[in-house]
């Protein structure tokens, strides 16, 4: 740290300059994020000072944050229910697996190797999860949906077992598991059932009442204990605002830290500070977009995934599959090659580890098809020139 500070006019100068290097959003094609909405950002800089862990002295804000978990408990069919605003689908993973440990460990369930059953596609934030808290994941194959099958869920689940993970809307593929009916397998089981629906939580719902053919993920499905959703990717607020969901009013309690100040209440997130700024932004874009503004947008985030997928067959690619949310995943041969040089000229995409040969794009709000235009013949002069680059001399 220097001695003397340095203006406010040079240090504007200096983060504009390094902020200059970031990818403008109209050159992103990878990200389940996008620009948030403009109210959201002009709250969340009114809330900036907030911090949820001293609700002592933000308590408006601390009632923001409730009536944000009410709505989204709406949303999620399950106006009764509990939750708290976290960092994001990670902490909200963790905690969700955290209380399936405790409340099997309360049953007497909790054996010396506890098993969580998940498919072989589930995000990677449970890699971390499972190494906190000493789980041991069941992986179960995915069927050629690349969905988690129910049938296997129920022959996977034994005495060790205290949780079944499934996935609405995969960030890797947008792929929605068919939790209607995973639910009715682990219903009655006595096993913690979480939907991380990080991805697909903004979307599944508007869609559906659009028309697409989705299966029901919410606590309307009988058997779903928890859910992951993230307001700060197709919910348009401002990063980093999650949140974890639980079926039972009481529920989200059972992740519970006392604090050692008198008048201040336990708390049920990981985080002890956490920024007021996520609910209030989150709160803002919820209450001014609705659900008509929310279907609006997923109307036409499918009509431009459904854009970017004519153009790609129309210049004979082959998708790896359907896209039942707003991502397509190509077959696309040397494409760890197409994605390096495609982002040397300036446009994000991604590639996959697990499944070879594939280019990820992702539509959201800031993807339209003027961009798809756009995009499209940089990424077959690309193509051209890494299989050029590839045949044989």
């Amino acid at each position: 740290m220097r001695d003397t500070g340095a203006s406010a006019l040079d240090v504007r100068g200096r983060i504009a300059t390094e902020m200059a290097d970031d990818v403008p959003w109209n050159r992103v094609l990878n990200s389940i994020c996008t620009e948030p909405h403009p109210l959201g950002v002009e709250m969340a800089s009114a809330a900036a000072h907030t911090n949820l862990g001293d609700v002592r002295i933000f308590r408006g804000t601390k009632r923001i944050e409730r009536k944000v978990v009410e709505l989204l408990l709406d949303l999620m069919g399950n106006p009764g229910g509990s939750g708290s605003l976290v960092s994001g689908g990670t902490e909200a993973n963790l905690i969700a697996m955290l209380v399936a440990r405790e409340s099997a460990r309360a049953r007497g369930r909790l054996t010396d190797r506890p098993e969580v059953v998940v498919s072989s596609t589930v995000h990677f934030s449970f890699t971390k999860v499972f190494g906190l808290l000493g789980l041991t994941p069941v992986v179960v194959p995915v069927d050629d949906s690349l969905r988690l099958p129910a049938r296997e869920v129920a022959r996977r689940i034994g005495e060790h077992t205290v949780a079944v993970v499934a996935t609405a809307g995969s960030s890797e593929f947008g792929v929605v598991d068919a939790v209607d009916e995973i639910g009715p397998v682990v219903a009655g089981r006595d096993v913690h059932l979480h939907v991380d629906a990080a991805t697909g939580g903004f979307i599944i719902p508007f869609a559906r009442e659009l028309g697409h053919d989705l299966p029901q993920f919410d606590f309307t499905v009988d058997g779903v204990d928890s859910i992951t959703i993230d307001p700060h990717k197709y919910g348009l607020a401002n990063v980093p605002a999650g949140a974890i969901l639980f079926r039972g009013a009481q529920d989200a309690g059972r992740f519970a830290v006392d604090s050692f100040f008198i008048d201040t209440p336990v708390h049920n997130t990981l985080l002890g500070t956490r920024p007021g700024a996520a609910a209030v932004s989150t709160y803002a874009v919820l209450e001014h977009l609705g659900r008509d503004g929310f279907r609006d947008l997923t109307r036409t985030n499918f009509e431009v995934t459904r854009y970017l997928v004519d153009g790609l067959r129309a210049a004979g690619h082959e998708l790896f599959a359907e896209p039942q949310l707003n991502i397509v995943v190509v077959k696309m041969p040397h494409a760890v090659r197409i994605s390096q040089l495609l982002e040397s000229k300036g446009w994000i995409v991604s590639t996959s580890k697990r499944f070879g040969e594939t280019l990820r794009l992702v539509v959201t709000r800031h993807v339209t098809p003027a961009m798809v235009d756009e995009f499209l013949p940089v990424l077959e002069r690309a193509c051209k020139e890494i299989t050029a680059e590839a045949a044989p001399r």
